[in-house]
C-alpha cells in the first residue's frame, strides 16, 4: 500500500491551475480541459436560461421563486450596468451583454468547484488512466483574449455604424486640434487596443490568482509531512483548510465582481464609440460640475422630470 505522505508529496497542486490536454494532434491542442469546461458552460446556460424563462413566453409574467433571483439579476445588468452608459441604446446591446455576464460568470463558478478529485474518487477507481476533466475556463488567456476580441470588433462596427467613416476616423484625434493630431492619433490607437486586452488581462490574472494561492497553501501540508513527519502536516493542514476556506469566500466573491467588471467594461467601451462627439455642448453642470452623461440618458431624465413635476390645472 502507498504511504499517505508519497501521495501528498506526488501531488502537484498547480495542476488544478494548468490547462490539460486531452486529444492532440500534429501538436495541437484539438480538446482540452478547459475546452470541455467551455463547452459544459454552454451547455448548462442553454438548458437552464431558456427553462428558467419558458413562462415569461407562455404569459406567466409576475416571477416566482427561482425567477425572482434570475429577474433581479437581469434586471440589475440592464438599468444598473448597460443603461446609464448605454441610454436608448441599452436594448440593442442588452443580448450581447447578458449573455457575456452570464457566460463568464459561470465558467468562472465551475472552476471553483472541486471535480477533478470528485471524478478520481468516483471514476478513477473504476478506469484505468482516467484524466479527469476540471478547471477555470476563464484563467486561460486565449479564452478571456478571444471574448475581448470578440468586444473589439463590437465596439468598431458600431463606432463606424453610427458615426460613419469620417467620425469614426475623426474620434482618433480625441477632439484636440488636427495640428496635435501626430500626438493624439497614435495614442488614442494604442487606447482601442488597450482596451481590449486590458479585458481579457484583468479577467485571466483574477481567475488564476485565485487558484493559484490556494495551491501554494495545500503546498503546504505534504511539504511539511515530508519534512517533520505526521504531526506537522496534521498541523499545517488544519491551518490551511482554515485559510484555504477564507480565500474560497473570497474567490466565490471574485468570480461574481469579474463577471460584472466584464459586463460593465464592455459596455463602457461600446457607449463611448457610439456616443456623439457633438453632444458635449449639450452636458450639464450639477454642483459646480459638468456631468458628461450620454445625449440620450439627459435626454430621458429631462422628459421624465418634467412630467413628474408639471403643475396641475
Amino acid at each position: 500500500m502507498i504511504p499517505f505522505a508519497s501521495l501528498l508529496a506526488a501531488a502537484n497542486p498547480l495542476d488544478h491551475v494548468v490547462d490539460h490536454s486531452i486529444y492532440v494532434r500534429n501538436g495541437l491542442w484539438l480538446v482540452s480541459n478547459h475546452i470541455i469546461m467551455l463547452l459544459l458552460a454552454a451547455l448548462i446556460l442553454l438548458l437552464t436560461l431558456p427553462a428558467a424563462t419558458r413562462r415569461y413566453r407562455t404569459g406567466e409574467l409576475v416571477p416566482t421563486g427561482t425567477r425572482n433571483f434570475l429577474e433581479a439579476i437581469v434586471l440589475y445588468i440592464r438599468n444598473d450596468v448597460a443603461k446609464p452608459v448605454l441610454g436608448d441604446d441599452t436594448n440593442r446591446f442588452m443580448p450581447l451583454l447578458w449573455t457575456m455576464f452570464f457566460f463568464v460568470l459561470t465558467c468562472n463558478l465551475l472552476g471553483l468547484l472541486p471535480l477533478d478529485a470528485i471524478q478520481t474518487m468516483t471514476i478513477g477507481y473504476v478506469v484505468a488512466d482516467f484524466h479527469p476533466i476540471y478547471g477555470t475556463a476563464t484563467s486561460n488567456f486565449y479564452v478571456t483574449g478571444t471574448l475581448a476580441l470578440v468586444v473589439f470588433f463590437v465596439i468598431q462596427y458600431n463606432g463606424l455604424k453610427a458615426n460613419g467613416l469620417g467620425g469614426w476616423l475623426k474620434h482618433f484625434l480625441g477632439g484636440a486640434p488636427w495640428w496635435l493630431g501626430l500626438i493624439m492619433i497614435p495614442v488614442e490607437f494604442l487606447g482601442m487596443i488597450i482596451k481590449p486586452f486590458a479585458l481579457a488581462v484583468r479577467l485571466a490574472a483574477n481567475m488564476t490568482a485565485g487558484h493559484i494561492l490556494l495551491a501554494v497553501l495545500i503546498g503546504f501540508v505534504p511539504q511539511a509531512w515530508t519534512a517533520y513527519g505526521s504531526g506537522a502536516g496534521i498541523g499545517v493542514g488544519i491551518v490551511s483548510v482554515i485559510a484555504s476556506v477564507a480565500i474560497m469566500i473570497l474567490e466565490l466573491f471574485v468570480a461574481c465582481l469579474q463577471a460584472y467588471l466584464f459586463t460593465f467594461l464592455t459596455a463602457l467601451f461600446i457607449s463611448q464609440m457610439i456616443v456623439h462627439h457633438h453632444d458635449d455642448e449639450h452636458h450639464k453642470e450639477a454642483n459646480g460640475h459638468e456631468l458628461a452623461e450620454p445625449h440620450a440618458v439627459r435626454e430621458h431624465d429631462a422628459m421624465t422630470h418634467d412630467t413628474a413635476v408639471k403643475p396641475a390645472h
